[in-house]
This record gives structure tokens, C-alpha cells and sequence, in this order.
């Protein structure tokens, strides 16, 4: 049997559509902030590979201001689990990582950041809270590697982007939440669209269907044990992307930042490098941001947007 938690989030879903033959769990069909009820489930289906996607997730704003509930909540699922596979275990575990654990800052030479760079610094303030949790997650999966033996492959992705992507503004991440007021502002005919910031900070940006992918190649290949960024080549300035967004729905007003308000860290940008040449598949399964951008146009102004 092969699991998916979070099955029925973002990346979930698309991971779901992928591995055929998964039981993907919601939060209704398991609980994972419930040990005990971890315990029995995986006690009893025994699962040969683990994709481990749940966990509570948002933009920058709702990381500032709910840092208790991120750590508490997302290191209670993840040693709940870890538990349940320590006593299951599983031929694969495949957690989900994520870039927001690596550093707040690095000397400039050391950019794009490697795998091995991720507790070089503490993490950058707006997000700290989650990164503690996530770097507790790479920290116990790296455990049952060595104590129990369980194999796995940790995947750390840069944002991801794409069709079923929150597109509201308090937990979306920039691109999908440039998407919904970008196209809102086309349909009014506004003559600009302001964003907070300076525009400066830098950021990769990964289609989730090609992260699914990934996640679906992994299944069926040997357990890479051990993390692998999942990023592009491309660092783009959140500016830059504001107006590959503006550009792809067709607005035609002017893209303005306030210069108030937080930017985030400056810039974060990880290697790929070690995933080219473990996985060299990744090559063609990468979206080129033009493309993914103009399919995720397409899935919002289908399933979000109101028709212009």
C-alpha cells in the first residue's frame, strides 16, 4: 500500500492524480495530530511507501502572525508520524521538506545554496517558526535512517506555483496571489496594481505538477536516502514576476510597489545540482515558467475568477 497525507492539499492532489492506486488521506480520514489513532491506522495497513505532504501552511503574513499554531501544530503531525513508520516500517518515506529552512542570509559566494548549507544560519525571521518545524522533520527522518534503517527521500522545494493553488491573499504565496489581483484588475479595467515592498527579493518558483512528477518517478526508483532541492535554474525578483503575471493575463496598467511593508528574506535560492544528477528525469519533467504560468491562468479563470 502506498499513502499520501495531505492528499487532499495542493501538492496532494497532484501527487493523488499520479500514484496510481495511493489511499491519499484528508485531515477527516486521519487525524495526524492524534498519535494514538496514527499508531492503530499504520499498525494496520502496514504501508510500503509513505509520501508525506500534510502540514499547515501559508503566506508570510499568516507566518508572522500565527508562529505558535506553525510550530505546534506541524511538529505534532510530523512525530506522529515519524512514530507510526518507526513502528511500520515502510520500504520508502518520502517527507516533504522545504527551502524556507535554510538560512536567512549566507555570505553572496555561496549562492545557490546546497543541501548541506541548511543549518548554517537560523532561518529567516517571518518564517522561523515553520522552518523549526520543518528542520525537526528532516532531523527525524535522517534519524530513522540510521536507527531503524528506514529508507527514504526527502524532497526541499522552492515555492510552488500552479492550478489549485490558494489564490486568496492571506495564505497564498506571491505568484498566485499576483495572479488574483492582476487578473482582478484587468477585468475592472484598473490603471494600476500596487503591491507592498520593494519588489527586490528574489525567489524560485516550481510548477506543482512537476514536483508531482517527481514525486511519482521517486515512487517507483530506489530511495535516494537522502534530501534533494527541488528548484529551478532561474532566481526572479518578485518585480520580475509581477510582470511575467501582468504579461500572461493581459494587463495592460502599470505594476507599482509601496515600498511599506515586509519584502521577506532577500533572496534564498537554492542548487539543483544534486537532483540533476540523481534523478537526471528531472530534465524533461521540468515546466518552463511561461508555460506553467499560462496553465494555471487557465485553471483560475475556470475555477476562481469571475468570467470577464
Amino acid at each position: 500500500m502506498i499513502i499520501i497525507t495531505g492528499a487532499t492539499g495542493f501538492l496532494g492532489k497532484a501527487v493523488a492524480d499520479r500514484v496510481h492506486g495511493a489511499r491519499g488521506l484528508s485531515s477527516e480520514d486521519l487525524d495526524l495530530t492524534n498519535g494514538a489513532a496514527v499508531m492503530e491506522a499504520f499498525a494496520r495497513w502496514r504501508p510500503r511507501v509513505v509520501i508525506h505532504l500534510a502540514a499547515r501552511v501559508g503566506g508570510i503574513t499568516e507566518n508572522i502572525a500565527r508562529q505558535a499554531d506553525f510550530l505546534i501544530d506541524n511538529t505534532r503531525i510530523d512525530a506522529n508520524l515519524l512514530a507510526a513508520i518507526r513502528e511500520s516500517k515502510p520500504d520508502h518515506f518520502i517527507p516533504l521538506l522545504s527551502t524556507c529552512m535554510y538560512p536567512d542570509q549566507v555570505p553572496d559566494v555561496a549562492y545557490p545554496m546546497t543541501e548541506g548549507m541548511i543549518e548554517d544560519g537560523a532561518p529567516p525571521p517571518t518564517n522561523a517558526a515553520y522552518a523549526a518545524a520543518k528542520r525537526t522533520l528532516m532531523h527525524g527522518t535522517r534519524a530513522l535512517h540510521a536507527q531503524y534503517g528506514i529508507p527514504y527521500s526527502a524532497i526541499i522545494p522552492a515555492n510552488l506555483y500552479g492550478p489549485g493553488d490558494h489564490f486568496g491573499e492571506g495564505k497564498s504565496h506571491f505568484l498566485a496571489a499576483a495572479i488574483h489581483r492582476i487578473e482582478a484588475a484587468r477585468i475592472s479595467r484598473d490603471a494600476q496594481v500596487t503591491f507592498m515592498g520593494t519588489g527586490k527579493a528574489l525567489r524560485q518558483y516550481v510548477f506543482v505538477d512537476d514536483v508531482a512528477q517527481l514525486i511519482a518517478t521517486l515512487v517507483q526508483r530506489d530511495p535516494l536516502q537522502t534530501a534533494v532541492n527541488v528548484a529551478p535554474e532561474r532566481n526572479r525578483s518578485i518585480k520580475e514576476l509581477a510582470h511575467l503575471v501582468a504579461d500572461a493575463v493581459g494587463f495592460e496598467g502599470s505594476i507599482e510597489f509601496s515600498d511599506a511593508g515586509p519584502d521577506g528574506q532577500y533572496r534564498k535560492d537554492v542548487s539543483n545540482q544534486l537532483l540533476r544528477q540523481l534523478v537526471p528525469e528531472w530534465e524533461q519533467i521540468e515546466t518552463h515558467v511561461e508555460e506553467g504560468l499560462a496553465a494555471t491562468i487557465h485553471w483560475y479563470r475556470k475555477h476562481v475568477a469571475p468570467s470577464s
